[in-house]
Parts: C-alpha cells; structure tokens; sequence
C-alpha cells in the first residue's frame, strides 16, 4: 500500500484540519498530498514521499516534525 492512500484512508477517520491561509474546516484530499509532498510526515523517523510504500512495522507517525510549534505525533 502506498503512503498517500493510508494516510488518507487514515485522514478520514480523523478527518485532519486545513492548514490553509484562514480557512477552517477539513483539509481537502490535495492538500494532504502537498504535506507528504512537502516532508510534512515522517514515518519512523523517515520523511515519506507521495510514492513510497507504508513499511511493513510502524513505530512512530509524527506530522510536521521540523517546526517545535506545529509537530504532532500521532504514534
């Protein structure tokens, strides 16, 4: 399975908040794929790209890991 889909898959069920100038609500699906495209995620430690496979063992989910202010570890 790809990233993009399992994070996705994974947004709708905690259906993540747009990040997006003033705009409140859930982020749309293309906004998602510019995060991973953006090393917004890193799985285990590694930044995932749009493309790469989801390992096999997750250990740990972070969002935005490089700003203190916005991370959020998800596991």
């Amino acid at each position: 399975m790809k990233v993009v889909d399992w994070f996705l898959s994974l947004h709708e069920v905690c259906q993540f908040q747009t990040k997006e100038g003033a705009k409140v609500g859930k982020a749309s699906k293309s906004e998602i794929r510019r995060w991973i495209q953006n090393s917004a995620l890193h799985i285990n430690g590694v930044r995932m790209s749009v493309d790469d496979e989801l390992p096999k063992d997750i250990e740990s989910v972070v969002l935005y890991p490089k700003k203190k202010e916005r991370r959020t570890t998800l596991w």
